[in-house]
């Protein structure tokens, strides 16, 4: 995986998880009072007024995310994508980067919130990213239309990457602790890490049937389920997916994990036309996008598999 930027944007697991616990925490100084995400902005503050130092602490140099959010909509008004009766919350889709599930609103550092919106062009994302220090990248897109490759018979959809750069980074909290996930955000879905992943909870589930199980990731995605089931009791996974950028991200985040490379392999191919007919597997895990029927893939993957489980 490679980012746009000079900037070091995929470091060392160790490296993420060190201050994580407090990355967005407020300091003693910072500016506490926040805005009201569904009253229009001119109601609550004066847009002239508010630049890049706007709000933010002198002591650790972070601003709530309410006061960046309430920046760039200054921008997008300035431009004519949004009016002055717009709250915040229509700026778009913010996400955190390293994202961790939060019980309060974050406090940002600098470059650690991707924007995912539909109000902007070339020139007014450009204009966010070099005037809002806490945006990493803007992203043009409708986050109700899903990012990636549905199924082998779907066209490819991805978001516009307008400016900055997109990877950013997942920590999901398991059992067997945390596994950090790198994506490209304009190339690949989006998930919330969250404090107990329901899917990884049915994986568990499933794992604590074996001791050693060999495992087939179907649809691995960014390769959270199978180096979960690493990191757990599988003996080997197989991970595929027919989106190379799927494929990209998962080698990526295996290394990131640091799990040995005898651990697994990956393939990236359709599922009923899998190379690996000659392997069996204890466990074939099927992670498909909603609506996708899976009924195919099932009757293939019972063929090499003792168990077919849909998460």
């Amino acid at each position: 995986m490679k980012c746009r930027c000079k900037r070091n944007c995929i470091i060392s697991r160790n490296e993420i998880l060190e201050d994580i616990q407090t990355r967005y925490n407020p300091c003693s100084d910072c500016y506490t009072k926040k805005l009201k995400k569904s009253i229009p902005i001119k109601r609550q503050l004066n847009l002239d007024d508010v630049d890049k130092n706007y709000k933010k602490c002198t002591s650790c140099n972070k601003r709530h995310i309410d006061t960046v959010m309430a920046h760039v909509l200054k921008i997008m008004i300035e431009n004519g994508f949004l009016s002055t009766t717009s709250s915040i919350r229509k700026v778009g889709t913010p996400l955190i980067t390293p994202a961790v599930p939060l019980k309060t609103s974050p406090y940002l550092p600098e470059k650690s919130l991707v924007l995912i919106t539909q109000h902007t062009d070339n020139k007014t994302s450009e204009k966010i990213y070099n005037s809002v220090p806490e945006i990493k990248s803007v992203i043009k897109g409708d986050i109700n239309n899903t990012v990636g490759q549905l199924n082998e018979n779907n066209d490819i959809h991805n978001y516009k990457l307008q400016s900055g750069c997109d990877i950013r980074c997942d920590i999901q909290k398991t059992d067997v602790g945390e596994i950090c996930l790198y994506k490209p955000q304009s190339k690949i879905h989006i998930e919330y890490p969250k404090e107990e992943s329901l899917k990884l909870k049915q994986v568990n589930e499933i794992l604590n049937k074996y001791d050693n199980p060999t495992v087939l990731d179907a649809m691995c995605g960014a390769g959270t389920l199978g180096i979960y089931a690493l990191l757990k009791n599988a003996k080997k996974v197989h991970f595929n997916d027919i989106y190379d950028i799927a494929v990209d991200t998962t080698e990526t985040n295996l290394k990131l994990n640091n799990i040995p490379c005898d651990k697994y392999e990956i393939t990236q191919e359709d599922i009923c036309n899998l190379s690996c007919t000659n392997q069996r597997y204890d466990v074939g895990l099927i992670d498909a996008f909603p609506g996708v029927d899976t009924s195919g893939y099932e009757t293939f993957l019972k063929k090499i598999c003792k168990e077919i489980y849909i998460i």
